[in-house]
């Protein structure tokens, strides 16, 4: 009896004390976190760094968790690029280090199952590494594009191969989390990190009292540039996005995950609209055009069309402006912002200087038409599949050709027969994904992964763990 009292009796303090030091901590984390955060950048990442260790080294998923969320602000100007002025050393690579080495110690303590790469992606990724070296020979040829620093080799290395490396890196350990059992997390994370986004502009524009009717002209292009990114990229991460977003939450049974799914994808088709790019409204338009194709449920598709007809009809003016700039006066030049005659044009003939392997990833800065100030300044063709034919030949059109069509069809299998429905929506995104890419490609970005493509890399990766679990093909009757 006395030893059970005096058992019991010392455990009482136990907790008691355990309890008081965990409030110490908490309170300590909160003062030294807005201390850090007043002190700085580097304050601040001093101090989030050891957390951060403590939190990603227990499970390699929570350093998934985190890079997916991270992964939209990579390329802006809200992450600190460098810290100590060491080039590389950031939050980003911080992380991403932490996260490798926690999955290494996992694999050792269980049994990690890790997917198998298909030789597409092997291929492709190969073919990146070709054109990136051949293209580091003429990076200090390039113009110096107005506002940005020479290029210079190690930044063209940085820049055209070491951060798409990242993408696909992080696309690979979402793969690892899928293949072994987990993965929907990660939507969350996208989720989150979209509506911060989404929050972010919104603030800016009402913070500085910016008009929709400003923000519709076509001089105001750089009105997101305090992001570090272009309105057109922002644009595409957030149709990205809510293609994914939407899908998902489509095909999520349980109420409150799959509003709060549904809340988040109507921030991110917002944002993709007040970015006022018209590839971003095109992407819209082909999102909402499959979802109200594809839905065989005539409750869904009336439900559909009220919404949008309400939305049409409350749409300020601005909107309509920007989306029809040139139609009434049959301006070409205003219609394409002068792309064909600009760029397109006096680049052409410089494909058949490298028509089998290109002139390297990002050749436009230094083709000769922009050597010679023939065409606009600028930094790619503005043009995916132009860009593809310049920097990687009629290999490299070859290559990515057979890797997006394997991507689509992986996607596709997926969306059809994946055993879990909210699977089937995830990757049923991802299919309307390339679709947006393959549009708004023609008038931006590229076919190698970008920033901007996140949202695409992420389900990609999930759909390489899901294609090789035991339940992928194993769809539930209904």
């Amino acid at each position: 009896m006395n030893v059970s009292f005096s058992n019991s009796g010392s455990v009482a303090p136990l907790r008691a004390d355990t309890l008081f030091l965990i409030l110490i901590g908490i309170f300590a984390a909160i003062g030294g976190g807005l201390t850090a955060m007043v002190g700085g950048t580097i304050p601040f990442f001093l101090y989030s760094l050891p957390i951060a260790a403590a939190v990603v080294l227990a499970d390699y998923r929570n350093g998934v968790w985190l890079l997916v969320l991270l992964l939209p602000f990579a390329s802006t100007q809200m992450v600190p690029r460098q810290v100590f002025e060491v080039t590389g050393f950031n939050s980003e690579n911080c992380l991403l280090v932490l996260t490798f080495s926690s999955l290494c110690l996992a694999s050792l303590r269980e049994a990690v199952r890790f997917p198998h790469l298909p030789p597409a992606l092997l291929v492709y990724v190969a073919l990146i590494a070709l054109a990136a070296y051949s293209g580091s020979g003429s990076a200090e040829q390039a113009i110096t594009i107005p506002g940005e620093e020479p290029l210079t080799v190690k930044t063209y290395i940085l820049d055209n191969f070491a951060k798409p490396m990242i993408i696909l890196v992080v696309a690979w350990m979402a793969a690892v989390v899928s293949r072994n059992g987990g993965g929907q997390s990660l939507i969350w994370a996208l989720a989150g990190a979209l509506v911060t986004f989404f929050m972010l502009v919104v603030a800016d524009l009402v913070g500085n009292g910016i008009s929709l009717e400003s923000l519709a002209s076509a001089g105001e292009r750089g009105f997101l540039s305090w992001t570090g990114m272009h309105a057109n990229e922002i644009g595409l991460m957030a149709n990205l996005g809510f293609a994914i977003l939407l899908y998902t939450a489509v095909a999520t049974a349980r109420p409150i995950p799959r509003l709060t799914l549904f809340a988040c994808a109507i921030a991110a088709a917002a944002m993709a609209a007040l970015t006022f790019s018209r590839g971003a409204f095109i992407g819209l338009a082909i999102i909402v055009g499959h979802y109200l194709i594809t839905r065989r449920r005539t409750g869904q598709i009336v439900l559909a069309l009220s919404i949008i007809v309400g939305v049409t009809l409350l749409l300020p003016g601005a909107f309509v402006e920007r989306a029809t700039t040139g139609f009434a006066t049959e301006d070409t030049h205003a219609i394409t912002a002068g792309r064909p005659d600009m760029i397109w044009r006096p680049l052409l003939p410089t494909f058949w200087e490298a028509p089998i392997l290109g002139h390297g990833l990002g050749s436009t800065m230094w083709a000769t038409p922009n050597l010679r100030g023939e065409m606009l300044p600028v930094g790619h063709p503005h043009n995916a599949y132009l860009g593809v034919l310049f920097d990687m030949g009629m290999v490299g059109v070859a290559v990515v050709a057979a890797f997006f069509w394997s991507a689509w069809a992986m996607f596709r299998r997926l969306a059809k027969n994946h055993g879990d429905p909210l699977w089937r929506g995830v990757f049923e995104g991802g299919v309307v994904c390339l679709m947006c890419l393959a549009v708004q490609g023609l008038t931006d970005d590229r076919f190698v992964p970008t920033y901007p493509q996140v949202a695409l890399w992420l389900c990609y990766g999930l759909a390489l763990g899901q294609a090789q679990s035991t339940c992928s093909t194993k769809r539930t009757q209904p």
